[in-house]
């Protein structure tokens, strides 16, 4: 029997639920018919921060634009907090409206299609009856129509954005229109907003529009100077109930939604993440793969993600890793999963955004992306991002490096560090000075025009965590890899499974030897870990070891090997990688990550 040396990686948990799409970028610098005396400029910073307004094909807000219905419904849900708009859709959606055909003038092409879906099934916006002909004239017999480019009227969004966020119900409504029916409400709230319609019945939208009148907000800025927002507004005594709504006048009334509902404001990840991208020859875990130039005439790559900062109870394979790639340009997309992605060909031409979600097992998650442009005349720029260290301490620096292909040169590199921070070049050293998880954004334009965006998550802690030894190691936590279990300093603080133990039975400090028999102990003990309470990841008495034969099924391999190993009640164990003559065992990359 061989015994090997096995590095095991343990990590740390911290529960958190929060989802960054954007880095600090003004939206004078994004929408090109905003400037910063936009008078609801900071409405539209807040809904472009959280991804839910972004500029149209042409770069543009356009404010006085009629709101169409489909946007209307994917703002409407994004701000009770259901984020559904492409290419951010919560995955959950995804899963449940991808293959529905939920109306037949409206597919997964429409970035707000899994809004349509979720809406529809929550009962929260319903689609036209059959036969009916929507604004444009589509109409087909027998057949409901959604209608995406339909207009939307200002007592639908007063009652959807109010019925939605829960401000006031259905059942709040209803109570109204009986009140209205026993003759107990006879007021105006407007001369064309009254109880009764002109038949004598309860007009529907009353209950919204008392309630959409006295509902407001009171905002301070940094100078204390005091802020009222409310959600509608008598002009000359009028409301105009039944006339469409421009995209400004629905950013002002669901920024008020937004605000006063549970809906947090966008906040940090907090999980260490970027993506690795290498050339497709590359092998599962091998050392020697190489990171992509991004230049493969085949389109083809291989994919695996860097995380940090995940929680004890580690982050399940595949299902942990969400790996999305969506097409921009078409609306194609499709899913992978899993730690390592092989030979992926990104099929159609267009600009590819590939987004990977992480998502551990005590519910923290986090999403960054990169950008490949698939053609022979490129209209974006292929772009991804090496930082060292993405985990480290407050006050020390982090080098960052852009990788870009197609384009010509020269090249502009902008760094938004969301530190306020902004910076330029293709290397870049930045300094952190407050400990949180930051979301790297980098833009390269190149000198024909061409951009191409990718992100980072850069987990910055408290410098004072350098004096801190959670594990008793006597390796500070700044130094010890992990540091929530004793480890060993050979090791860089994890600790090492299956040293021999000694003469009499020793072991190093921190480790005890599996047997007490002095007479076999030299030849056949080994050392594990002192078990400590405090510790959640520890060897389980009752568990401690497995046989078995490992085997290689993630690359072509054909070789295979016994093997005897300790294992504790966290740990996932992956297949062994081995020479020709099962003389050498491989790790996936630097360290071992053994786990049940």
């Amino acid at each position: 029997m061989r015994w090997y040396l096995f590095k095991i990686l343990l990590s740390f948990c911290l529960i958190f639920f929060s989802v960054t799409l954007h880095a600090a970028d003004q939206v004078e610098d994004v929408f090109l018919d905003i400037d910063a005396t936009y008078e609801y400029r900071d409405e539209l910073q807040l809904f472009y921060d959280r991804g839910i307004i972004t500029p149209d094909a042409d770069g543009n807000f356009k404010p006085y634009e009629l709101l169409d219905r489909d946007e209307f419904v994917g703002i409407s849900l994004e701000v009770i907090c259901k984020r559904c708009i492409q290419p951010h859709t919560e995955f959950q959606y995804i899963e449940a409206y991808k293959d529905e055909d939920v109306y037949y003038d409206i597919d997964t092409s429409n970035p707000y299609f899994y809004c349509v879906g979720e809406a529809d099934a929550s009962n929260y916006v319903r689609g036209y009856d059959p036969w009916f002909e929507c604004e444009d004239g589509t109409q087909r017999p027998d057949e409901r129509p959604f209608c995406p480019n339909n207009t939307i009227t200002l007592e639908e969004a007063v009652a959807v954005l109010l019925r939605n966020s829960e401000v006031f119900t259905i059942e709040d409504n209803t109570s109204v229109i009986n009140q209205i029916s026993r003759g107990l409400i006879t007021d105006s709230l407007a001369d064309d907003v009254t109880p009764n319609n002109p038949d004598g019945s309860p007009y529907t939208f009353y209950g919204y529009f008392q309630k959409a009148l006295d509902f407001e907000i009171v905002e301070y800025d940094n100078l204390g100077n005091q802020q009222t927002y409310q959600m509608v507004e008598l002009i000359d005594n009028k409301l105009y109930p039944k006339k469409s709504i421009t995209k400004e006048q629905f950013l002002k009334m669901a920024y008020i939604t937004l605000r006063s509902s549970s809906c947090s404001d966008v906040s940090a990840n907090d999980l260490a993440l970027w993506i690795d991208i290498w050339e497709k020859s590359c092998e599962a875990w091998q050392e020697n793969c190489q990171v992509s130039d991004l230049s493969d005439p085949d389109d083809t790559y291989d994919f695996t993600p860097d995380v940090e900062w995940f929680c004890d109870s580690w982050i399940p394979d595949p299902s942990g890793y969400i790996w999305r790639f969506y097409n921009l340009d078409t609306g194609t997309e499709f899913f992978r999963y899993g730690l390592y992605l092989d030979n992926i060909i990104l099929p159609s031409p267009g600009e590819w955004r590939i987004y990977l979600t992480v998502q551990d097992n005590c519910g923290n998650s986090a999403q960054v992306y990169s950008t490949i442009f698939v053609g022979q005349t490129p209209r974006a720029l292929n772009v991804d991002i090496i930082a060292d260290p993405k985990l480290w301490f407050k006050n020390h620096l982090v080098d960052f490096e852009g990788v870009v292909f197609w384009g010509t040169a020269p090249f502009e590199y902008t760094w938004d560090f969301w530190d306020g921070d902004r910076w330029y070049g293709k290397f870049i050293e930045h300094l952190y000075t407050s400990a949180r998880v930051f979301d790297v954004l980098l833009t390269v334009v190149d000198a024909g025009g061409l951009s191409g965006t990718a992100t980072v998550l850069v987990k910055v802690l408290e410098a004072d965590s350098c004096q801190n030894d959670t594990d008793g190691d006597s390796i500070n936590d700044c130094d010890d890899l992990c540091p929530t279990v004793a480890g060993d300093s050979q090791n860089r603080g994890c600790p090492i499974v299956e040293i021999g133990c000694g003469e009499n039975c020793s072991c190093p400090a921190w480790y005890t030897c599996n047997s007490q028999d002095r007479n076999t102990c030299p030849t056949e003990g080994y050392c594990i870990p002192i078990k400590q309470k405090e510790v959640t990841c520890l060897y389980s008495p009752t568990k401690s070891a497995i046989f078995g034969n490992a085997s290689c099924n993630a690359c072509p391999c054909n070789n295979f090997l016994d093997f005897y190993a300790d294992l504790r009640e966290c740990d996932i164990v992956f297949p062994a990688i081995t020479s020709p003559d099962a003389s050498d065992i491989y790790s996936r990359g630097n360290l071992w990550q053994i786990q049940q």
